[in-house]
């Protein structure tokens, strides 16, 4: 019996055989016919073994493309649905030790890896609460932000500014919030959102074009549309024609009532209401008309408050510091005077001379209301110029007061990333 060789191909050795056979045929003629039932014999089993090794080859063809298709699948695949997204801050990875996101001077970009982007106005303040593989939730402390989310199926996006939530899917909106003066407002460029407020029996819905404004010291709620020229007006009513009527609750758009007269439109009750309607400059405007020595020293204890918002909204430092300071001068036992502490405060935050005079005003507000409304918020900035000052021994001693007075505080991660910094330096 031949042995074959292994490197003999398929036809190299049925042509052996059909060379045999044909020799055998020569050499002895008698031969042929046991020859021929043996040649069948052989062709056939050739035959079979020829497409046992097609089906072979075949099969392992496929299955190496299903590995290649596989493999490349896995190379260039995007990220799962449920993997967690990323975000970076101006390029940077997040702020190590908390979540809290300051911006003074200039705005400050966070940008998301499914390609949604958020950007933080100066002077405003917001963290990143939670992220997934959906979306991510952000809480807006105050300020102003410019969202633009990337649509993808099943993305859950939330924007919380204060007791309002923003839920959104693919969009691009502006939301700012003022906790001082309670005041909420939401621009839609595209898409559609929905949001819950405290006036409203259910989440109020709003697309492309509308602003949202809501007032809780007013108890006013206000759906505007934007038209040409940039203007405002309500839905369904001619524009420039008409003003939102206060109401405890808000389930759809408002109802309208005429402006008064030109002649009766400005007095010193309707500063508040004008101030809602986002109209800054006209408070100023018109106290500027009356006169600022005689409206500050003759406007009762709500006129200057919308006043001094007026001049701050309005960029005009100054104007709202000396609002502030005849409220606390005027009126030394309300409310307002306490909270004008905290805002005297919050304007001396960037002084170029250095942080003394807001950490002065920070202490004034924490003593004469321990438990008020920005108590957290005044420990919380207090320490933060301090660190910002290199005064890490005033600044530790503050975060541990933070953190047994309000250990779910907006300022409790970085206060306790700086507990563990001198626990372990």
């Amino acid at each position: 019996m031949n042995v074959e060789s292994s490197d003999e191909t398929p036809l190299d050795r049925t042509a052996e055989r059909v060379a045999d056979f044909v020799t055998g045929q020569v050499a002895s003629p008698a031969a042929s016919r046991s020859s021929s039932n043996e040649f069948e014999r052989r062709l056939s089993g050739l035959r079979r073994r020829r497409r046992n090794r097609q089906r072979l080859g075949i099969g392992a063809a496929v299955t190496l493309a299903l590995m290649v298709a596989g493999l490349a699948a896995f190379r260039f695949k995007p990220a799962a649905p449920g993997a967690d997204l990323s975000y970076r801050v101006d390029g940077q990875p997040p702020p190590a030790g908390g979540n809290v996101l300051v911006s003074e001077r200039a705005e400050s970009l966070l940008a998301f890896s499914d390609g949604s982007k958020v950007r933080i106005a100066a002077r405003s303040r917001g963290r990143v609460v939670d992220v997934n593989g959906h979306g991510a939730r952000f809480a807006l402390d105050e300020g102003k932000v410019s969202v633009d989310i990337v649509h993808r199926p099943r993305a859950q996006w939330t924007f919380e500014a204060g007791p309002f939530v923003v839920s959104v899917h693919g969009t691009s909106f502006t939301v700012a919030w003022n906790p001082a003066d309670t005041l909420f407002e939401l621009r839609l460029q595209s898409g559609a959102v929905s949001v819950a407020s405290p006036l409203a029996a259910s989440e109020i819905g709003l697309r492309a074009g509308q602003t949202l404004r809501v007032s809780l010291r007013d108890l006013t709620s206000t759906v505007a549309v934007t038209v040409d020229g940039g203007r405002e007006t309500p839905p369904s009513h001619p524009a420039g024609n008409t003003t939102a009527v206060p109401s405890p609750a808000f389930d759809g758009p408002p109802t309208t009532r005429a402006r008064p007269p030109e002649s009766a439109r400005w007095s010193y009750r309707g500063w508040t209401t004008t101030l809602a309607q986002n109209r800054a400059l006209d408070v100023v405007a018109d106290a500027e008309r009356r006169g600022l020595a005689t409206v500050l020293e003759r406007a009762d204890s709500e006129d200057l408050w919308a006043l001094a918002n007026a001049a701050r909204y309005a960029g005009r430092f100054a104007l709202a510091r000396q609002a502030l300071t005849a409220q606390r001068r005027r009126f030394p036992s309300s409310d307002r005077a306490q909270e004008a502490a905290f805002l005297l405060g919050r304007l001396h935050d960037a002084d170029p001379e250095g942080p003394g005079t807001a950490l002065g005003w920070y202490d004034r507000y924490l003593a004469e209301a321990p438990d008020g409304a920005h108590a957290s918020d005044a420990l919380g900035r207090k320490l933060t110029l301090l660190q910002r000052s290199n005064r890490t021994t005033e600044a530790l001693a503050v975060a541990q007061d933070y953190l047994r007075r309000f250990p779910r505080g907006t300022y409790a991660n970085a206060a306790h990333a700086l507990v563990r910094a001198a626990q372990h330096p």
